[in-house]
């Protein structure tokens, strides 16, 4: 089964698992409107970072900070500059937003925020936006084997995720940054048996008790 395929599977599998039901959940908060914007995305940060675990709120001052910048720009303003990056043409305001450095750890060293980034503007583009993290780094080394010496990225990184995991999506004939999405990140939790998010609360418990007896 080629990647394409795979990719379907893996998709029709997540439809009705725990994961689908908190990615609709942060859906909904995209289209509610609050007074001000600031509190809208500052919202939809803390929802993304706590239910994605990108560790944003450990950092002092991460998710105001990352907040003030992406408030600048509304959502029809913020949503075409993505899409025309997806689409190889420059953008200013993704650059900037993707390269600043927001809140501190606990040595006051500043750091960027790509992987929050990333998933906020998949959110935010209605899943057409590719997501930058952990898991999808290793799930793309694995991916590219199948497609041997056409690819140009031979891994990635978070300046260069965006290029990469488009020619990923088009290589592969997925064509569709959500599926492309679900193929990368189910293929390591398959792989990690990390099933929290794939099985049913039933089902994910039986697991655990399987795995006890054994």
């Amino acid at each position: 089964m080629n990647l394409k395929l795979r990719s379907e599977a893996y998709y029709n599998a997540l439809q009705d698992s725990h994961y689908a039901i908190e990615k609709a959940f942060i859906s909904r908060c995209f289209q509610t409107k609050m007074e001000k914007h600031y509190d809208n995305v500052k919202l939809r940060l803390h929802l993304i970072d706590s239910l994605y675990s990108t560790q944003m709120s450990k950092r002092h001052y991460g998710l105001e900070e990352l907040a003030k910048t992406l408030s600048q720009y509304s959502d029809e303003k913020l949503m075409l500059e993505a899409h025309n990056y997806v689409n190889n043409e420059t953008s200013e305001i993704v650059d900037k937003v993707f390269t600043g450095k927001y809140g501190y750890n606990s040595v006051g060293k500043k750091q960027k925020a790509v992987s929050l980034i990333s998933k906020y503007l998949y959110f935010l583009t209605n899943y057409q936006f590719p997501i930058y993290d952990s898991l999808v780094k290793i799930a793309y080394q694995d991916a590219i084997k199948e497609l041997k010496d056409k690819v140009i990225y031979r891994k990635i990184t978070d300046g260069d995720f965006v290029q990469a995991l488009s020619q990923l999506n088009q290589l592969s004939e997925i064509n569709n940054f959500e599926k492309l999405d679900n193929y990368l990140w189910y293929s390591q939790k398959l792989r990690l048996e990390s099933y929290s998010l794939i099985l049913s609360k039933e089902e994910h418990l039986k697991k655990l008790r399987q795995k006890i007896k054994n």
